[in-house]
């Protein structure tokens, strides 16, 4: 098998990118052929890569991949996000392809495979004292934006979002704000807490349009909840009637698939005069989520 030879970076892309791609792009191309074929087994005939990574909204790079797909016909592309599972578009950047020329692999998972190279765990691949220390900082640079250990948990601004969860049972957002894959929660910042409720990813819907017809659509197909939604939005006038929204349904906040924090769990993310709800989603760790409301926890006497 050819090795492969790592393609600057396009022009646009993400200082993510930009700095992943010039790591590897100094390492020996023995290494990086065995670092990318071991993250994205679907490279093992690509002679030519174009990375492209993105660690917050993969549908960021999704233009600068279509030019590359377009323009250089004899190269594979890489997309590393920070999506827990493999993100629907991705699929759809090589849909019209007779042959795949899209590879994908997790932020999380090409780091542990960095990881394996260090401790020796690829064998064809020498890893020099410059690549371990290029590797090591590069790891580093995706430990500071949060992309070796993948957030599981959506937190959103909760003003209005909240109160919407509790007459819909779902958070209602503008089209083209996907989640990332593999997200199983969602939260709510309000007044400079997090609420105790933090409900489970039931279901998404993308490109929903709000209309009497759609929601009886939707019931007679199965879709009851989403049927509700529409319905219960139109009726007190929340949402425009003919739109078209993104709906992620959710559990109930007594539902045991609901997780409970209890009450007054501090936002670490809120600051400044609009403490009280985050301005955009942001992703967590239930996990931490949950060890934040144990410490705020009164002590048993």
């Amino acid at each position: 098998m050819p090795l492969i030879t790592l393609r600057p970076a396009p022009a646009g892309a993400t200082p993510l990118t930009t700095s992943t791609a010039s790591v590897l792009r100094h390492l020996d191309a023995v290494l990086v052929t065995a670092l990318l074929r071991t993250a994205a087994p679907a490279l093992e005939g690509a002679a030519s890569v174009v990375l492209l990574a993105e660690g917050r909204d993969g549908r960021r790079v999704s233009g600068a991949a279509r030019e590359v797909l377009a323009t250089d016909r004899t190269a594979a592309l890489l997309v590393v996000s920070g999506d827990r599972t493999r993100p629907p578009w991705v699929d759809e950047l090589g849909a019209t392809e007779q042959q795949p020329r899209v590879a994908w692999c997790s932020s999380a998972h090409l780091a542990e495979v960095v990881d394996l190279a260090l401790t020796g765990g690829l064998p064809p691949a020498r890893v020099t004292q410059q690549s371990r220390q290029l590797l090591s900082e590069l790891l580093a640079y995706w430990d500071a934006h949060g992309l070796r250990s993948l957030h599981d948990t959506v937190v959103v601004a909760g003003r209005t979002a909240w109160p919407e969860y509790l007459r819909t049972g779902a958070v209602i957002t503008a089209p083209g704000r996907e989640l990332r894959g593999g997200t199983t929660h969602l939260g709510f910042s309000v007044d400079g807490e997090l609420t105790g409720v933090v409900p489970s990813v039931e279901g998404v819907h993308s490109g929903v349009r709000f209309t009497t017809a759609s929601a009886d659509r939707h019931r007679t197909q199965g879709r009851e909840r989403l049927a509700d939604v529409i319905e219960a939005s139109l009726a007190d006038h929340s949402r425009t009637d003919g739109a078209v929204y993104d709906v992620v349904l959710l559990s109930a906040p007594w539902d045991e698939r609901t997780v409970q924090l209890g009450t007054g769990v501090p936002d670490a993310a809120s600051s400044g005069r609009r403490s009280g709800w985050a301005r955009a989603r942001r992703y967590a760790h239930l996990d931490e989520l949950r060890a934040a409301s144990s410490a705020q926890a009164p002590a048993m006497v």
